[in-house]
């Protein structure tokens, strides 16, 4: 699929330009759903942030053999 990079709307309130997803030169504007599109992706920054901080807490002694490869595979 690629990378998609999302563009939000600009902040000058006398242009009339929404919030776009790129690929790979083309665009998609976003008219109606960029403001639950960048509450998703502030969503998902919370959630990989604690992800991460969490499976860097793990104690890799009480894991078992399976996870401690899946976690340094990680890395």
């Amino acid at each position: 699929m690629g990378k998609w990079a999302f563009m939000p709307a600009s902040s000058d309130r006398a242009r009339s330009e929404h919030a776009t997803l790129c690929h790979e030169g083309g665009e998609i504007e976003l008219r109606y759903s960029s403001a639950v599109f960048e509450d998703f992706l502030k969503a998902m920054e919370v959630i990989h942030h604690d992800f991460d901080r969490r499976s860097q807490d793990l104690d890799a002694p009480r894991m078992c053999a399976d996870d401690q490869v899946r976690l340094r595979a990680r890395v």
